[in-house]
């Protein structure tokens, strides 16, 4: 379980979302925590190895950390730190980024479970040095020039002092600097097992006093601060006056995240089932509580309205509602709101984040709303959505015909695209007509049969939303005739220049483009000579490639290839960076036999590289479990449904990063 970011004050009232998200980019693992920044970007944190755009053609390198732009729906592949472990917490004092969560590195350079990135360029900040945890950290406070952090450790060691201060803590932020005055003590209830008091949840309010939630027993041994308790800001005294209620019906249940309006406190509670309850921010009186037949793991207050996400679904499964991973609450009156998006995968809801006109959505889900968005969606405020971004437009010349496609923008602008509109010229001329070739309202193909063999036309296509027209794509130029499609030929002059710790990339385009013009490039990667998995794609127009990598004494080679919509050109030249590369695992391969009521997975390691620690497996794209036993080569999967379809595959993990997935296998079972 990782940490989530709640809010700490409420942003303006924002009208009713759409059912479905905007279109966007997404992540290749869970999202555990969304931070909005005051420069209108996002950053990311959580578990995963990769960026990807909506159809899936396009990805780059982004190891646990990324920024988002809700302006393109794009995140942004010049901004890429390297954290070799979970990134579950985030806050920013405008200048810095502070990372807390389960890595060992960030940067390159060792930092234990905290880490402060430059903000603007993701470049670690070497003068900050945060204590060293012996446990992850799950969420993270700044206020006032302190950053309050908690999670699941038991020791703090600060300036070569070792202090048992476990559960929670308050740091400098401008040096890291362990403070020695603020001392609570989470204490575990004695009926768990195993024996907890994890810290999972910390809220700053307006006045300065420190809110801790959690499934500590007490604080300081007060008996009214099961579960929740409001704190001193220097000591960590618990304060009189707040007291902890049962918040899941009967039970006082195990708070994952906490969230405010200034007046009131808003639990996600975990426990038999779950429940999003509503609390006095004075006394902890309860003023409204829905139970949910799972987990409620994270909470967020927008204006008059409470969003509560988790891993609850089904009929009657929110206040006996029917709600999947994610409901809607009247803030005021507890009454629970229409607007009921459909969130898949068995987990769900992680983190949530927005701002004054945007509601963002993190976790394992695959599709929200109906809508592929892969563990990241974004909802626009239907007062502030835009017009949609730019599409990617192909083709391809033929015997009296044009065909062309297009990949839809990155962003729909918060409304849904309607249709496609597309304007040709001759490719000699130097304007469009005013009129438009054609308009498009189903798919994102068109063929145009009135062509001349031989003569060459230029075509570009825009899309169109509730809000009106976004800007053109790129041109296209064909020349129809008899000459058969073809792919591009190689591209050249390959090289690969190591920097520090990053490798950059720069080809030569290929000579010939090909019949039809090439869309992308696909960038091979590989610990062997010769043998190589895909690492990423990039679009065409685009030259040069550069992925951050830890030194460690391992040679990488890398390939480029031209794609079009008929195949891929030839490899180019093979270029190496001569002994620095992240010392990540390679690709393993994978294979799967269902039997009655089970699917047993076995898998190879892949050659080269550095040796796993962990393996990771994915079930329809989301984490099923994860093995630490770096010897695994199995896995038998109990928890299927006889009639259903599963798609597996598995990646092996170390210190210094992760392996590419696995190839999928796909079983049905009898």
């Amino acid at each position: 379980m990782t940490a989530i970011l709640a809010l700490v004050t409420a942003t303006a009232t924002q009208a009713a979302l759409a059912t479905a998200p905007a279109q966007t980019w997404g992540v290749n693992g869970r999202v555990s925590a969304i931070l909005p920044l005051p420069t209108g970007k996002v950053v990311v944190g959580g578990a995963f190895t990769a960026v990807v755009d909506g159809a899936g053609a396009s990805q780059f390198t982004a190891t646990n950390v990324a920024l988002f732009d809700p302006a393109t729906g794009r995140f942004d592949s010049s901004w890429r730190p390297s954290v070799n472990g979970s990134v579950n917490a985030l806050a920013t004092d405008g200048t810095r980024l502070f990372l807390g969560g389960a890595f060992t590195k960030a940067g390159g350079a060792t930092r234990d479970k905290l880490a402060a990135l430059t903000l603007d360029s993701g470049a670690l900040e070497t003068g900050w040095v945060g204590p060293k945890l012996d446990g992850p950290v799950d969420v993270m406070r700044l206020s006032a020039g302190a950053l309050f952090v908690g999670g699941n450790w038991n020791t703090v060691t600060s300036a070569g002092t070792t202090y048992a201060q476990a559960k929670v803590a308050k740091l400098s932020a401008a040096t890291g600097a362990f403070d020695t005055a603020f001392r609570p003590t989470a204490n575990p209830t004695p009926s768990d097992v195993p024996p907890s008091g994890r810290v999972w949840a910390v809220l700053v309010l307006d006045n300065g006093n420190v809110v801790l939630g959690g499934d500590f027993g007490d604080i300081n041994g007060v008996t009214s601060t099961r579960r929740i308790a409001i704190v001193d800001p220097v000591t960590g005294t618990p304060l009189k006056g707040f007291q902890s209620r049962p918040n899941n019906g009967s039970s006082t249940a195990t708070i994952l995240d906490l969230a405010t309006d200034g007046t009131t406190i808003y639990e996600a509670v975990a426990g038999s089932g779950g429940a999003c309850t509503a609390v006095d921010a004075a006394t902890g009186a309860v003023r409204w509580s829905w139970h949910s037949n799972g987990n409620m793991q994270s909470v967020r207050v927008v204006g008059s309205t409470v969003y509560c996400g988790g891993h609850f679904g089904g009929t009657a499964s929110f206040g006996n509602q029917t709600r999947n991973k994610i409901a809607a609450v009247d803030a005021t009156s507890g009454a629970i709101l229409p607007w009921a998006p459909v969130i898949n995968s068995a987990l769900g809801v992680w983190s949530m984040g927005s701002d004054p006109t945007r509601l963002y959505l993190g976790g394992d889900f695959t599709k929200a709303g109906g809508v592929a968005q892969q563990h990241f969606a974004m909802w626009v405020d239907g007062a502030a959505a835009s017009v949609p971004g730019a599409p990617v437009l192909s083709g391809s010349a033929g015997d009296g015909v044009v065909h062309l496609s297009w990949q839809p923008p990155s962003s729909d602008g918060g409304s849904t695209i309607l249709r496609y509109k597309l304007w040709r010229k001759a490719a000699s001329a130097t304007s469009y007509p005013n009129a438009a070739l054609a308009t498009v309202s189903k798919g994102t193909t068109y063929d145009d049969t009135t062509v001349t063999n031989g003569a060459a036309y230029t075509y570009r296509v825009l899309a169109v939303n509730g809000v009106g027209s976004g800007p053109y794509s790129n041109e296209l130029t064909a020349t129809p005739g008899t000459t058969a499609p073809s792919v591009p030929s190689a591209p050249s002059g390959l090289t690969a220049t190591v920097g520090g710790t990053t490798v950059s990339l720069a080809w030569t385009a290929p000579a010939l483009p090909g019949n039809p013009v090439f869309t992308r490039y696909d960038i091979y990667r590989g610990t062997t000579s010769g043998q190589r998995s895909l690492l990423t794609s990039v679009p065409a127009g685009t030259t040069t490639y550069t992925e951050a990598l830890p030194a460690s004494g391992t040679t990488y080679f890398y390939a480029v290839r031209a794609v079009n919509t008929i195949g891929s050109s030839p490899d180019s030249n093979e270029a190496s960076t001569g002994g620095s590369s992240s010392g990540a695992p390679t690709q393993p391969t994978l294979s799967a036999t269902a039997g009655a009521g089970v699917v047993d997975l076995s898998w190879t390691a892949g050659s080269g590289g550095g040796a796993a620690d962990k393996w990771v497996i994915l079930r329809d794209n989301v984490q099923l479990t994860r093995l630490t036993d770096p010897a695994a080569r199995s896995y038998r999967d109990t928890t299927v449904v006889s009639g259903t379809t599963y798609t597996y595959k598995v990646r092996a993990v170390n210190a210094a990063g992760s392996s590419p997935n696995a190839n999928a296998v796909t079983v049905t079972m009898p």
